[in-house]
């Protein structure tokens, strides 16, 4: 079910500030109600299957989300009316998010999480880091961008470090590979020659070979890519040719992509950026200014609290290279596959806690007839993947079961979670050490 924003009658509008002020006095467990964003690039089974819908969306389901930014807040079921989350916490930030949270993040929800669900590639991107999205975000301002133009690639003013955790089989491109890699991948592609000449195995060569081509007029890149599409068909039908995976995701988004006979040239960075499989469980963390794409798969998204975007290719919308440029971080390495750690021995509990101030992710699987303890640092908000479970907090009982969100404010305090047929739910808060 979307979330809905409060509307309606002057009487309406009274009940809801009477409601939102009720609970302001005595924050507690509440069911979420939560929005889908419906991108082309979506699948649509995963989500739906996970709401417990009977078969297929006749749309494609991307992204579920679990927070509270503002291009698609959650709402909070109070009795029978439907809250927006951000004007819940607005009310009564404090007691929701929790004191340390507050002094430290301010008085919105620092994190935003997600149900990602791609059946096909998202663009190839980054995001800023805090002093670039404030930078960009008054630049779009003073150009007299609305929020909702498809030209704006600023949507707030906060970074977006970002976690994806695999719910299925994941495949990504994340970050630059190693400088030999590079080397190694241009020198199959004789049309990427001249592109590559003064590439000497070098960072600040390669920040100029990507920026040189990203600036390349469309013709050019025709020039360049049709050889490499063409090279890519023979290669992928070769199972001893070790690129054989990075040439069928290359024609993958081929055949998406290229339109009217011109090559997106987002497929340079199919070559250039490492290439993952994550099996369910595997984890992948993005610092600002990181480029990378979903290809395919489900996952657990968590991130700051931002819906910043500067796409580099693999897409029909905006593209401003020079934002892209000048957020990039360069720093070509293979990445590190995340696995999760236990809490406090119990292997129950899988925890992700990546270098991010914002946000950490536990994910509890109850056996059958058991229960579990935890005390969230601050806000929580809570997804149940399988099974269902009874929750405890305060004086307050809630049932969720499969695919069904909630909030535990922070001045809830301890949570007991508890199950007769057993469940797998992921919570959301901030790490232990505010």
């Amino acid at each position: 079910m979307d979330g809905a924003k409060g509307g309606g009658t002057a009487a309406e509008q009274r009940l809801i500030a009477d409601t939102v002020a009720a609970y302001a006095r005595r924050p507690q467990l509440v069911a979420l109600c939560c929005g889908i964003q419906r991108y082309a690039w979506g699948d649509r089974r995963f989500i739906p299957n996970l709401l417990g819908a009977p078969g297929p969306s006749d749309q494609p389901q991307a992204e579920l989300w679990i927070g509270a930014h503002p291009d698609l807040p959650a709402a909070a079921c109070l009795g029978a009316l439907r809250v927006p989350l951000d004007q819940l916490i607005a009310a009564a930030p404090a007691h929701i998010l929790g004191d340390a949270a507050v002094r430290r993040f301010g008085t919105a929800l620092p994190f935003l999480f997600k149900v990602l669900a791609a059946a096909t590639p998202l663009s190839i991107q980054a995001h800023p880091n805090r002093a670039d999205a404030e930078r960009g975000f008054a630049r779009e301002h003073r150009l007299g961008r609305p929020l909702g133009n498809p030209k704006r690639s600023y949507r707030d003013r906060n970074h977006k470090p970002e976690l994806l955790v695999a719910l299925t089989d994941f495949h990504a491109l994340r970050g630059f590979r190693p400088l030999d890699e590079i080397a190694h991948e241009l020198a199959r592609y004789p049309s990427l020659g001249d592109l590559a000449r003064d590439f000497d195995g070098s960072q600040d060569a390669l920040r100029r070979l990507y920026a040189d081509f990203m600036r390349l007029p469309q013709p050019a890149v025709d020039d360049l890519l049709a050889p490499v599409v063409a090279l890519s068909r023979r290669r992928a039908q070769d199972p001893n040719d070790p690129g054989q995976a990075r040439c069928h995701w290359l024609l993958r988004a081929h055949g998406q992509f290229t339109q009217d006979g011109h090559y997106d040239r987002g497929l340079l960075s199919v070559l250039l950026l490492n290439l993952l499989h994550l099996r369910p469980g595997d984890a992948i963390f993005l610092p600002a200014g990181e480029l990378h794409s979903y290809l395919a798969g489900a996952g657990l998204e968590l991130m700051a609290n931002s819906n910043n975007v500067l796409r580099g290719g693999l897409t029909d919308k905006h593209i401003d290279v020079d934002a892209l440029l000048s957020v990039l971080h360069l720093d070509p390495h293979a990445p590190e596959i995340l696995r999760p750690a236990t809490l406090q021995g119990d292997r129950r509990w899988q925890v992700y806690a990546p270098p991010a101030a914002e946000f950490a992710l536990y994910r509890l699987r109850l056996e059958a007839g058991s229960r579990a303890d935890f005390t969230p640092a601050a806000v929580a908000l809570g997804l149940v993947l399988d099974g269902d479970t009874v929750i405890t907090g305060g004086d307050a009982r809630l049932v969720a079961r499969q695919g069904e969100s909630f909030l535990s404010p922070a001045a809830v305090g301890a949570l007991r979670f508890a199950s007769t047929a057993g469940a797998d739910v992921a919570i959301a808060t901030v790490p232990t050490a505010l």
